[in-house]
């Protein structure tokens, strides 16, 4: 997704819970990237418009001269499956190429390719129930039994088949499904699966998130205290504290666990912004400084910026009296967002009101630049 990212959405994480099954989706996605398959796939598409076109014009002129609308029909139907059928041809091409990229991948990285088969697996699993119905040269994909025949073909000869997962991953691969679990299924579900009185770490996590969700602020604070003694150095787990405190309307109080989760984790922009926020509703103006730092390395690490962390950094900008940068801000944001006579209108602000040729006027300067104008 837009050249050299992954997203990976929470289905899938949630799904697939051993480290090597992710990683067996992340070398294969990467295999994609690496092989240039997004760039070529659009060019292909591109190079497809024009037969498209030309098969619509020939069904028209097919219907003309027979005085038939099913005859053009037929003719440009035709002409469209076929240009569909050689592109998925040439995805399930790609969709090959990036399974064996990505099993040298995981065997130059040491790790077991037993995870990608069951992925493919997964898949297999779900096509029973419609082969009978498709055609298999209208997949997107390479038939499942196909693509699973080679992986274990090379999964057999891989000298980490069956090797067991670092524990570290492990933990953390686990740690991740307890909080979105926690996050994505109703609150009195999750505690209702708790045992009484279960105190290991992901059950705390659990109860911490589903307590903080019903809302019973008090009673989620104390099991995530709990949890920081377990593991005081842990950056996420000050950083939960700092979201149930400010979630709850306690802002000035989440700023010392925000501020523990920077110092142990000083490059992660949604704590950087988490900070940012709880330090704005201290209503000072050394809290609105570091409030406005915060949020600059919070868009700097996340490269540029998310709508709501531009959304109080054009805040902060605004209380500390730097309206230019603020409209700035609130450009970007509004870019983000697809509001795009919005975003002109602030961007032509901010270079009404920032050192002309600077880097924050090169920025505005782009955005009237890059947008038409209404």
């Amino acid at each position: 997704f837009g050249g050299r990212n992954m997203v990976f959405t929470t289905g899938l994480l949630r799904r697939f819970q051993e480290p090597a099954q992710l990683q067996g989706v992340i070398a294969h996605e990467t295999g994609h990237l690496v092989g240039g398959h997004l760039a070529r796939r659009s060019i292909a598409m591109r190079n497809a418009r024009g037969p498209a076109v030309a098969a619509l014009i020939l069904g028209v002129v097919a219907a003309a001269a027979a005085g038939n609308s099913g005859a053009g029909v037929g003719v440009a139907g035709g002409a469209q499956a076929a240009i569909q059928r050689a592109l998925l041809a040439y995805n399930r091409g790609e969709e090959a190429s990036a399974d064996q990229a990505a099993l040298t991948y995981l065997e130059r990285a040491g790790i077991d390719p037993s995870g990608m088969r069951d992925v493919l697996n997964v898949f297999r699993g779900q096509e029973v129930f419609s082969d009978r119905n498709q055609d298999p040269y209208a997949r997107s994909h390479p038939i499942s039994s196909e693509r699973l025949a080679l992986v274990e073909r090379r999964s057999a000869e891989s000298p980490y088949l069956e090797k067991p997962s670092d524990p570290e991953l492990l933990y953390w691969t686990e740690r991740m499904g307890a909080k979105l679990e926690a996050f994505l299924i109703a609150p009195r579900t999750t505690l209702g699966r708790l045992s009484d009185g279960a105190g290991d770490e992901f059950s705390r996590l659990k109860r911490a998130v589903a307590l903080h969700r019903l809302p019973d602020p008090p009673a989620a604070l104390e099991e995530v205290d709990r949890l920081i003694a377990m593991r005081p150095n842990d950056p996420y787990y000050n950083e939960l504290k700092g979201q149930i405190l400010l979630e709850s309307g306690r802002g000035p109080e989440a700023v010392g666990p925000y501020r523990r989760a920077v110092q142990l984790a000083p490059d992660e922009p949604l704590i950087l912004g988490h900070l940012g926020r709880a330090l704005l509703s201290l209503n000072t103006l050394e809290g609105d400084r570091e409030a406005v730092r915060a949020l600059e390395r919070g868009a700097v690490q996340s490269g540029g910026g998310t709508p709501s962390l531009l959304r109080d950094l054009a805040f902060g900008y605004g209380r500390l009296g730097e309206d230019g940068k603020a409209a700035l801000a609130a450009a970007e944001r509004f870019a983000l967002l697809g509001a795009l006579s919005d975003a002109r209108r602030m961007a032509e602000r901010a270079k009404a009101q920032l050192p002309s040729g600077s880097p924050a006027w090169l920025r505005a300067d782009d955005i009237v630049a890059s947008l038409p104008d209404r």
